[in-house]
């Protein structure tokens, strides 16, 4: 290959790498943002009689309409999604949310972040956690229920040698029937993921 030739390969490459970075660089468009783009743009040429909200009505009408052959935009693609609501708070999530210590160069934020939270005593944590708790209530978020908890198959399997026992015993001298292992209440923050 002539180094011309090379050289006209090259800049091809380069200007075609230039042209994709510039295609991936821009956000990614779905079919609510395109319809969107073009309800602003008709309500821009003169003497227009609809808004833009007007030119929505619309197209949710003809949406619903079983005549009309056109595709519904789902709900959280749609221009008239509700605004968003505050999400449940966790006591670790409460924590990085308000963080405001160093982070060393070289050390992602949110490791370190994660490093510190696992270092904190119980007792700082539980007063995250209840700070937490007292956010959703205030969003309308109730306490998560108590998760129940089974026991374990090593409680299960000593209550069931006791049991075996028990039964063996003589009835006059076996004394009281073993009392089977109760499923116990974990807490509601007990299966946070940091922890």
């Amino acid at each position: 290959m002539s180094t011309t030739t090379q050289n006209n390969t090259t800049e091809l490459i380069e200007v075609g790498n230039v042209e994709l970075a510039k295609k991936t660089s821009a956000p990614a468009k779905n079919r609510a943002s395109y319809i969107t783009e073009a309800f602003e743009a008709i309500v821009m040429v003169e003497g227009f009689p609809l808004t833009t909200e007007d030119l929505w009505d619309y197209f949710e009408k003809a949406a619903k309409n079983k005549d009309i052959k056109l595709r519904k935009l789902s709900e959280k693609n749609s221009k008239k999604t509700a605004e968003k609501e505050p999400k449940r708070l966790s006591g670790h999530n409460l924590f990085i949310k308000e963080f405001k210590g160093d982070i060393p160069k070289g050390v992602s934020h949110m490791t370190e972040k994660n490093v510190i939270w696992k270092a904190l005593s119980d007792e700082d944590k539980t007063k995250f956690r209840e700070r937490a708790n007292e956010i959703n209530k205030s969003n309308g978020y109730e306490p998560k229920a108590t998760k129940i908890k089974s026991p374990s198959s090593d409680e299960l399997e000593s209550y069931m040698d006791a049991i075996d026992i028990w039964y063996e015993a003589s009835p006059e001298t076996r004394g009281e029937k073993p009392e089977r292992p109760k499923k116990a209440k974990s807490s509601p923050e007990g299966s946070e993921m940091s922890d």
